[in-house]
């Protein structure tokens, strides 16, 4: 974790309210897993004060740049999405823990619903450098919410909108109960809404396969220290900053 001045590559809007920011990203902070996620200070006034969690969508060795994928709805992300290219932008990362990847795992399933996106784009990307293919969902409301990237195309989504302008008609969970089998061997990982989480899981367990999901919560502080973003596991409290944000969905209480 480090705290540095990133300068923006690009900021650019790729589908309704949604926009992919990218900048360089500093060695001496480390390599960014998939899974982990940056905090960026949208102003250095008092009014948005907290830092905003976003989590990584993409990391390029080559060019040393990393990127986000985010939605505007509110004054820091207004703030972030006018940022222009050459623009410095106070960040601390990598934080949090990563999806847990192992070279050896069985068939892979990588499900991603709306803001979920960036976190599971660049896990399937990850996978693929490592050889490992894995089934890629999205699901959203509507076609305007697909993204129109050349990234995305190439990750060969199979993608779902509830009123079925593009792709499957329905949510990401629909799509699996139909198209996808899986056993013991399965590993599948998630992020998106705690409703979809939550299908993931139960989805998963009817299975016996393993799940592995990223959680959604608002963070304070980033780092662990003010317990703002704590979620219910079977063990008690964990901040989804510190402990997360991906935990086992075994170890979740979903309410």
């Amino acid at each position: 974790m480090k705290q540095l001045q990133s300068q923006v590559i690009y900021n650019k809007q790729i589908s309704a309210d949604f926009f992919e920011l990218s900048m360089r990203w500093d060695k001496s902070a480390g390599t960014p897993l998939p899974g982990q996620f940056l905090t960026i200070r949208a102003t250095q006034d008092s009014v948005p004060l907290l830092r905003r969690p976003f989590a990584f969508s993409d990391f390029d060795k080559s060019s040393q740049t990393v990127s986000i994928i985010y939605q505007k709805r509110g004054r820091a992300t207004e703030i972030i999405s006018a940022k222009q290219p050459g623009e410095s932008l106070d960040i601390i990362g990598p934080l949090g823990t990563p999806f847990p990847v192992r070279p050896d795992q069985g068939e892979t399933i990588a499900a991603a619903g709306g803001v979920g996106l960036g976190p599971i784009l660049f896990l399937v990307n990850y996978l693929k450098e490592h050889l490992i293919p894995a089934t890629f969902v999205f699901g959203c409301r509507n076609q305007t919410y697909v993204p129109d990237t050349a990234e995305f195309r190439a990750a060969s989504p199979h993608i779902c909108t509830d009123d079925g302008s593009a792709g499957f008609k329905g949510n990401t969970i629909s799509y699996l109960e139909q198209h996808v089998k899986m056993d013991e061997k399965t590993v599948l990982y998630g992020c998106g809404p705690d409703a979809m989480l939550k299908g993931l899981s139960g989805f998963a367990n009817a299975a016996q396969a393993q799940a592995w999901v990223s959680v959604e919560e608002v963070m304070a502080c980033g780092v662990g220290a003010c317990m703002g973003c704590a979620v219910k596991t079977v063990s008690g409290y964990a901040r989804a900053c510190k402990e997360g944000p991906v935990f086992n969905a075994k170890d979740l209480v979903w309410e």
